[in-house]
């Protein structure tokens, strides 16, 4: 969430609930109070604090590399152990008495020593280099360290090398199905983790996780030899649009499975931030492929569309978003609001998909800007501005793009802009109608006296 645009919106939201009496005066004044109020300070110390135990490790590092001859073997190996063993401790000691920052930073401690103690056995053992295996055990480790520590930062190292291993892995040879369950593995591990120790970064990292590893799944999976050269590259395009739908529509149907539920189960904040976090990735990965395919094929396509979901994943992924869409748009009948969602992810994954099926410029053009205006309606409506924004920026880029292609005068440009501006006053006033039709009915009791 844009820290801006949340602050700019709370003060009048806050009015509207002081008047409704869902929040008393005095309340709302300190959470207005507690939010001018944090500039950040307080986090400082501790974002000083890591890059200063990443420089104390490389530093390290560095000794250890520096005074390799005259360190013995078994040494090397005893200190190793002792310094990871011992961060650990630091950190133990720090969670007892309730010092979770620390803590975190010194497993992260932990696993950098980890790391670099892993590249010091290979130069001791004279082993080959191997980035892949390095970084699947360095995840392995240092998710352990997260998952027995809480501790975020090790999280962190961990999705890194998670992703390192994924790009840099054999792509051909046994064991490629084992490879890619071990891979959303991780993805789970880290996933789970993020939503219980709730951070920007982790969950972030978590969408990266996930779009490297479907990347992988599809590449390992395309076909190699007699299909157009071009195939595999469309075909992660194409597998990212279906799990972009797929990430924005099944967090919005858990949603509405929770509240048709019989009994509420508690929601953790973090599992909703991680929800949140996937959605606001697949929204601006529509909004980046809708503009990109239409233009990279705006003189034509050679592949049949066919070819692109010819495998096992990008089959099951295509029908993961179809499905999610028609489950959506059942379970949201009574809600206009899910049930534009729905439509408008549908919409953008129509627009992305045209340019592989036909070759019309101006129905691929009206798809393309239908759907950059819809996500930008979308976001309105959600009050997501991360959503409207990268709406807005598709829709720029369509319009510049569109203004590039067609117009060759300044008076066809002054026609073009004309048109694009009288049919977006129509689409904001349909969208003020579509708006109030399903806008609550107000209720001539207050907040107060309903909840009497």
């Amino acid at each position: 969430m844009l820290d801006y645009f949340y602050h700019r919106n709370l003060k009048p939201d806050l009015e509207r609930w002081v008047e409704k009496g869902w929040v008393s005066s005095d309340s709302a004044a300190n959470i207005l109070r507690e939010i001018e109020g944090g500039d950040g300070r307080s986090g400082l110390p501790l974002a000083l604090a890591g890059i200063g135990v990443v420089c104390v490790a490389l530093a390290l590092a560095a000794f250890i590399a520096a005074n390799w001859d005259g360190i013995p073997r078994n040494a090397k190996l005893i200190g190793i152990v002792l310094l990871v063993a011992g961060s650990h401790g630091v950190a133990a000691l720090c969670a007892s008495k309730g010092k979770k920052g620390l803590a975190d930073l010194a497993t992260a401690f932990a696993s950098l020593t980890f790391i670099c103690g892993m590249a010091l056995v290979g130069q001791i053992f004279h082993l080959s280099a191997n980035l892949s295996g390095g970084a699947f055990l360095v995840t392995i480790g240092a998710l352990a360290a997260a998952w027995l520590t809480g501790s975020r930062a090790s999280l962190i190292i961990s999705a890194i090398a998670a992703i390192i291993w994924q790009w840099e892995r054999p792509e051909f040879g046994a064991g490629l199905l084992q490879a890619n369950i071990i891979g959303f593995v991780f993805f789970a591990a880290t996933a789970l983790h993020a939503a219980r120790y709730s951070n920007m970064l982790t969950r972030w990292l978590t969408v990266a996780l996930l779009m490297v590893s479907v990347g992988r799944l599809i590449v390992d999976y395309a076909p190699k030899e007699g299909v157009h050269r071009d195939l595999e590259e469309f075909m992660v395009i194409t597998g990212f649009a279906c799990l972009a739908a797929i990430m924005v529509q099944v967090p919005a149907i858990i949603d509405m499975a929770i509240k048709w539920a019989s009994s509420y189960p508690k929601r953790h904040l973090g599992h909703w931030m991680l929800m949140s976090s996937f959605q606001d990735a697949g929204i601006l990965i529509l909004c980046a492929l809708t503009p990109f395919l239409l233009i990279v094929l705006a003189d034509g396509n050679e592949m049949p569309f066919i070819q692109n979901f010819s495998t096992i994943p990008q089959f099951v992924l295509l029908a993961l978003a179809l499905a999610s869409s028609v489950i959506g748009a059942v379970l949201s009948f009574k809600t206009g609001k899910a049930l534009t969602l729905f439509g408008v992810i549908f919409l953008a994954l129509l627009a992305a998909f045209m340019p592989l099926v036909i070759d019309s410029m101006i129905v691929l053009s009206a798809l393309a800007l239908a759907a950059s205006i819809a996500i930008v309606v979308l976001g309105t409506l959600y009050r997501r501005h991360l959503w409207s924004l990268g709406g807005y920026a598709a829709l720029s880029v369509i319009s510049l793009w569109l203004l590039y292609e067609t117009i060759g005068s300044l008076l066809g440009q002054a026609l073009f802009f004309l048109i694009a501006g009288l049919l977006l006053l129509v689409l904001a006033f349909a969208a003020m109608k579509l708006l109030k039709h399903f806008s609550p009915a107000k209720t001539p009791a207050s907040g107060k006296e309903a909840a009497q």
